[in-house]
């Protein structure tokens, strides 16, 4: 275990550590851009006000709606394991710790960042075992090798001049600003590892995890810039403008011009006295152009995220259900290939909660996620009667249980036990029955 001396020099170093602050900008920058924070289009310097407010208007975020379409999918309802017990009882420790709802913010975190933390802590006073998701762009883990399960340590920043180390042995928390004011907490947590776990949106040999946000960002400003064109031409362009030749204006006392009152308006008549004056317009831009342009850009968008068209164009026109699924098919695989890569970091928090607990760890549990996917429910339910029916495959209700959209672990649970409960008198009748004919 660290001393108080070598944990705070060794956070005053890891702090400052250039490769680590460039990966947190990296990703502070990928957090300002989701939020909409983009590079402006080109603004001249003698832009005026008008000119500024169009350019404020021309961000169009879509990444935040790409994002969604992807965290949508992903709900963990439960745990199945070979000891259902104690599968049953980490499912408990995770509700314990609000992660039924804190789940949906850290895969938001993981599928816009690439990655992200879990810290598991031991109970305190007999508590429960304490679980803390962290974005990556406040804490990195160190691993000595790329492919290690277990980190050798992390840094924290908790805000405030307040910092955390964790390692195999301990937790160190650092606070205070200035050097001869800092204090070193030290809490043990007997764990035997560094009680970080790192979830994952893909794995990548080729180094850090890309989220969702990251490819996008090249055509997010594509599309602000048409965004800006079509503002523009709809500002200055888009109105037909009139001319009138062979009109001499009147002069002033010094023999300036002065402007023409002439008043234009639907129902109102332009004349001239002079036989040489002429009228005309000069066409309107085409904003059609502009928004062709924005539809291909936006298109492009879902292509490379695979999100389905219609969740960003709005262009469900009598879709059938085999379409509908034909058109959700890519975002599906992409849900199925985050469920597995998170799926594994779930599995290793498990293993560490249960070590936490005192408890045996289970590595044949895995994470039961819900079906978020679009069907009808006559189309499931017809489904799983051909599953479970005498001509069939015979699979025992109490699994197809699993398989109904949108019920969580408990209403299966509830369902197992209600059906359990209705068959219990059946089954002693017909002992009975059996006891009475012998």
């Amino acid at each position: 275990m660290l001393d108080a001396t070598e944990a705070l020099t060794l956070v005053t170093d890891l702090s400052k550590d250039r490769n680590i602050r460039s990966e947190w900008a990296r990703l502070a920058r990928i957090v300002d851009r989701t939020r909409g924070k983009h590079p402006a289009p080109y603004t001249p310097d003698n832009a005026d006000a008008e000119y500024k407010d169009l350019v404020r208007r021309a961000v169009s975020n879509w990444l935040p709606l790409v994002v969604a379409s992807t965290v949508q999918g992903l709900y963990v309802d439960g745990f199945r394991g070979d000891d259902e017990e104690a599968s049953k009882r980490r499912w408990e420790t995770c509700q314990a710790n609000g992660m039924d709802a804190r789940q949906v913010p850290l895969h938001r975190a993981v599928c816009t960042l690439g990655y992200s933390y879990v810290v598991v802590l031991p109970a305190e006073d007999g508590g429960t075992v304490s679980l803390s998701p962290v974005p990556a762009t406040r804490m990195h883990a160190v691993y000595e090798y790329m492919d290690d399960e277990w980190p050798t340590l992390t840094i924290r920043d908790l805000g405030g001049d307040r910092w955390e180390l964790l390692d195999d042995e301990a937790r160190y928390v650092v606070t205070g600003g200035k050097a001869k004011d800092r204090k070193v907490d030290i809490i043990g947590h007997q764990l035997g590892v560094t009680p970080v776990v790192k979830l994952s949106a893909q794995y990548d040999l080729l180094g850090y995890p890309m989220g969702d946000v990251e490819p996008l960002l090249p055509v997010q400003e594509r599309i602000n810039e048409t965004v800006f064109g079509l503002l523009m031409a709809q500002r200055y362009a888009a109105f037909k403008q009139r001319w009138i030749t062979g009109m001499a204006p009147p002069l002033d006392t010094d023999g300036n011009p002065l402007p023409l009152p002439i008043n234009t308006a639907v129902d109102s008549v332009m004349v001239a006295e002079s036989p040489d004056s002429k009228f005309g317009q000069f066409d309107a831009s085409d904003l059609g152009q502009y928004v062709e342009a924005l539809e291909a850009h936006v298109r492009h968008l879902a292509a490379i995220s695979q999100t389905p068209p219609h969740y960003l164009l709005g262009s469900l026109v009598n879709l059938s259900a085999e379409a509908l699924t034909a058109a959700e098919t890519g975002l599906q695989r992409k849900i199925r290939e985050r469920q597995m890569v998170l799926g594994e970091g779930y599995e290793q928090m498990l293993r560490l909660v249960a070590r936490a607990e005192g408890d045996v760890e289970d590595t044949s549990a895995q994470v039961h996620w819900r079906d978020t996917e679009s069907r009808s429910l006559s189309q499931v339910a017809d489904a799983l009667n051909k599953l479970a029916g005498p001509d069939g495959l015979g699979v025992p209700a109490e699994m197809l249980f699993e398989m109904i959209p949108g019920w969580s672990a408990q209403d299966v649970d509830r369902a197992v036990r209600l059906r359990s409960d209705a068959a219990a008198p059946l089954e002693a009748l017909m002992r009975d029955l059996s006891a009475a004919q012998a």
